[in-house]
């Protein structure tokens, strides 16, 4: 029998309640847990529409302002309103009728055009200029990061990037933190989306399509990276910034690209969920990240999935 619509919405209530108390155990859980927020916004979207999706993500920023009810807190806790509004934008775009690849590009451009707003906003506000409220910005998250390592017992250290000198976190984050907001935006979305589009799968609810395995980015974006590459390794440090950011990002669009080919290749090969489920975290991990790029890079030209062919050929 099949659940009421109170149940339902006030399940996922229970959930992101769940998942907002699991974040604030320790700095890591935070991190791991908190991407998972949009999912129960999304899924209650899915099968109770998007008013009910958008009373719950209001009702969820209810119960977090209440846990510090001051100007700080609020401010202390505007991540947990970004990842709401990233469930309610993926639960409305995909009401649209949006393919899921749209769905999550228009999710993470509304949330960086929004942020940018908030960001110019609060420069005004502050009297800081939006440079300076970036580096702050950027401040605060390499000191989460080091915290992060301080925990969890890894050495954080410094970092090298190649054209550049050795750098700490702070001045790594500060320098990236664009490309850092754009492919975090775009990694929570586009894993809660397809978590839902499994989620819907495995419930036979409508839409049970897997989007992980089609996923292709446009063919002009190889010039993007092309001439990103390039503008590395002219000798001008503001120019060498921009196009790390965008490398950074158009790197983890092709990431996606090759997760997604390796996911045809699971369904191809009808390996065993449990094995899938092993297999896709561990594609996050260095060595097999960069290789994961260049098999979405590959696939470019090798076209692994026959994506550009037609489907009787």
């Amino acid at each position: 029998m099949a659940a009421s619509r109170p149940v339902v919405w006030l399940l996922g209530l229970a959930c992101l309640s769940l998942l907002f108390l699991a974040g604030h155990l320790h700095p890591l859980a935070y991190l791991v847990m908190g991407t998972w927020l949009p999912l129960p916004i999304l899924l209650v979207g899915w099968r109770l529409g998007n008013r009910a999706a958008l009373a719950l993500a209001l009702a969820a920023a209810v119960l977090v302002f209440a846990t510090q009810p001051t100007l700080s807190g609020l401010l202390d806790n505007l991540s947990y309103g970004e990842l709401f509004l990233t469930g309610v934008l993926l639960s409305s775009f995909r009401q649209r009728g949006y393919p899921a690849g749209q769905v999550i590009v228009f999710t993470v451009a509304a949330v960086s055009l929004i942020a940018l707003i908030f960001l110019v906003g609060q420069s005004l506000l502050s009297g800081l200029t939006l440079l300076e409220l970036l580096q702050k910005k950027a401040g605060e998250t390499a000191r989460t990061l080091n915290k992060v390592f301080a925990e969890t017992g890894v050495d954080g250290g410094t970092l090298m990037l190649p054209g550049f000198s050795q750098l700490d976190w702070g001045t790594l984050v500060a320098r990236i933190f664009p490309a850092l907001f754009v492919i975090n935006a775009a990694f929570v979305a586009w894993l809660n989306m397809v978590t839902a589009k499994f989620l819907a799968h495995t419930l036979n609810w409508k839409e049970p399509g897997l989007p992980l395995a089609e996923w292709a980015n446009p063919e002009w974006l190889i010039f993007v990276l092309l001439m990103a590459g390039f503008m590395l390794l002219v000798p001008l440090k503001g120019l060498r910034l921009v196009s790390l950011n965008i490398l950074l990002v158009v790197g983890f669009l092709y990431f996606c690209q090759g997760v997604a080919v390796v996911a045809a290749m699971f369904h191809r090969f009808q390996v065993p969920l449990f094995l899938r489920l092993m297999g896709y975290p561990l594609l996050f991990i260095n060595p097999l990240f960069f290789m994961v790029i260049i098999l979405g890079l590959m696939d470019l030209w090798l076209d692994f999935r026959r994506l550009h062919q037609p489907r009787d050929a």
